[in-house]
């Protein structure tokens, strides 16, 4: 098998599988905001020029998410790559800069870590020669010590940038300001969620709307 340099691994439900276990408000909402979350995600990494390998619901195996995501790394790493860096699909701040930053150390030959809020990871750098399969998988996925235990077992690593990840409405609510510059395409989209925005007369253009409360973008 050739090898080559850095790969990215986007490891993510598909829109539909998503919606179904995160809320922004219900209804239509929750998966057309997961596909535009997900369609930006594609869109940025693509643009780092790097190989993509794309894992989701229908090609990953394992019981579970330690085990899932842990095979998924060992395909790409079994294909060649030297290097991967590993994203999700729920960081909207998350940039082509980013990623290419994070590359960039690992051609320097260190792993990176990037933490989120909560004491999770938005992404995951590391090197062919440190990863252990078993290891990653029985570390403490989808909970706030992953970050800890992620200092233990990867060696030589740096972090990068803390950013926030988006997995419920109250995460929308929360990180709006920042959110209304960075992403907007999910106006519209979030003004489906009437429980928390009210229900916008069909005459009135949504993104008007939300200009005249403060928060559309800009123009």
């Amino acid at each position: 098998m050739p090898q080559f340099h850095t790969a990215i691994l986007l490891f993510s439900r598909s829109a539909s599988a998503e919606a179904e276990n995160k809320s922004f408000g219900g209804g239509k909402a929750d998966k057309r905001i997961t596909e535009a979350l997900i369609s930006r995600t594609e869109e940025t990494i693509a643009r780092t020029g790097l190989r993509v390998y794309r894992s989701d619901e229908a090609s990953q195996r394992g019981e579970t998410f330690g085990e899932r995501l842990a095979l998924a790394m060992k395909e790409v790493f079994e294909k060649g790559a030297e290097r991967l860096l590993v994203v999700g699909n729920d960081c909207p701040q998350i940039s082509t800069s980013h990623l290419r930053s994070a590359a960039l150390k690992l051609a320097a030959g260190e792993n990176v870590i990037g933490p989120d809020r909560r004491g999770g990871v938005w992404l995951i750098g590391l090197q062919r020669s440190d990863f252990d399969a078993e290891l990653f998988a029985g570390i403490g996925w989808q909970t706030e010590n992953l970050l800890n235990e992620l200092v233990q077992i990867l060696p030589r690593h740096s972090e990068a940038i803390r950013l926030g990840d988006l997995n419920c409405f109250e995460d929308l609510s929360q990180h709006w300001f920042l959110l209304r510059k960075q992403l907007s395409e999910l106006f519209d989209l979030m003004l489906l969620a009437d429980a928390a925005f009210g229900v916008v007369p069909e005459t009135v253009e949504p993104v008007t709307v939300m200009r005249r409360l403060g928060r559309a973008p800009p123009i």
